[in-house]
């Protein structure tokens, strides 16, 4: 069965909108995955209703900005852009003849918000919208989305039997309670979104480790930070609660090594792309870098995936380094902060690492004989 993709379509020229109507007839004729069904609105204020109103749920739209045909002095457009940047979550291509008229503060562009001439022959929108719409990206964060339906369940099947905990809670103030209760339905849709429709515990995308740009205003546990005069990458390995204290003076770090550097990983990616060692050689190369992906190698590495300009690398606990508290601001330059989820494991592992304890080793023989005897 095909997916449906909602557009929603602000135009008010004749000619164009029958250009986009026949560029939508052909593309469902000649795709078998997604149908794209329009919704073709040329006035401002019915577009903005349509868009407040919450039984609409639209995956992506294409607004003109003058649309009033009056030669470019109208942009009208840009009040719907800005209605749907403000409070929607779907991906908006201004397409519009007109678009030096595009307000200041709407003009950056991004993956889900683009800007093209109307004679861009080049541009090919509903490709792009299918693209985008094929991550589950609207789906996941629309009006009628997977999100919105989890915190649904959170709010009738799990808060509603426990907010008397919070009520009654005389020692909180509202603004600690509001927190509490955030952290509360974060947990629970944590919960939700780790397991996959047949409620199994679903695989993460390397992408979800990162958070880029870091939202922490400070440096923090599981930071990754760039020192300045060598472009190598380091770990924050300093406990957390020193750091939200502001008590620690000295940072802890450890090193990340790049597969582009010497290293490891370096090492064993090498082998298997040359192809020219030994059969053996390269099996045992293959089998050791899936290890050190998954993190079973060794408890001195910890493997980080690639993500945008992050190369993957290893966290090489043998590999550390201190350095005072205005240093590390002075000579290093946050590049993104490791998901908390994902710092936990690696923590527990520096912490493993380094807690371990040598005994000495029993006459294996001995001790067999003397079972048998």
């Amino acid at each position: 069965m095909k997916k449906k993709f909602k557009l929603l379509i602000v135009e008010d020229d004749p000619l164009v909108i029958s250009t986009y109507q026949s560029n939508i007839s052909s593309y469902n004729k000649t795709n078998d995955q997604v149908e794209i069904t329009a919704t073709i609105n040329s006035d401002k204020d019915d577009a903005i209703l349509l868009l407040r109103n919450s039984e609409n749920s639209f995956d992506g739209a294409i607004i003109d900005l003058d649309l009033k045909q009056s030669g470019g002095s109208d942009s009208s457009g840009n009040d719907i852009v800005r209605e749907i940047k403000e409070n929607l979550r779907f991906p908006v291509f201004v397409i519009s003849g007109t678009t030096h008229n595009l307000s200041k503060d709407l003009a950056e562009e991004t993956s889900f918000f683009k800007v093209k001439e109307r004679d861009d022959s080049e541009f090919d929108y509903l490709d792009e919208f299918i693209k985008i719409f094929n991550t589950g990206i609207t789906q996941i964060l629309n009006r009628q989305g997977i999100i919105e339906k989890n915190i649904n369940d959170i709010f009738w099947k799990h808060l509603s039997g426990s907010l008397e905990l919070w009520i009654n809670d005389i020692q909180k103030t509202p603004e600690n309670k509001q927190k509490s209760l955030l952290r509360y339905v974060l947990s629970h849709l944590q919960e939700y979104l780790d397991l996959t429709e047949e409620s199994d515990f679903d695989t993460y995308h390397p992408a979800e480790i990162y958070i880029m740009p870091p939202i922490k205003n400070k440096v923090f546990t599981g930071d990754l930070v760039e020192e300045s005069n060598t472009n190598k990458l380091y770990i924050v390995l300093t406990p957390s609660c020193d750091l939200a204290q502001s008590k620690a003076k000295e940072i802890l770090l450890a090193e990340i090594e790049s597969d582009s550097e010497e290293g490891l990983l370096f090492e064993k990616a090498n082998i298997l792309k040359k192809n020219k060692a030994k059969e053996e050689t390269i099996k045992n190369a293959e089998k050791d870098l899936k290890s050190l992906i998954n993190n079973s190698y060794s408890n001195k590495y910890h493997f980080l995936p690639k993500y945008n300009e992050i190369k993957p690398g290893l966290i090489n606990f043998q590999k550390l380094k201190s350095v005072r508290n205005k240093d590390l601001n002075n000579n290093f330059s946050r590049k993104a902060s490791i998901n908390s989820t994902f710092t936990k494991d690696i923590i527990a592992r520096f912490s493993h690492y380094y807690s371990r304890q040598g005994s000495p080793d029993f006459n294996l023989d001995e001790i067999y004989d003397s079972l048998l005897k």
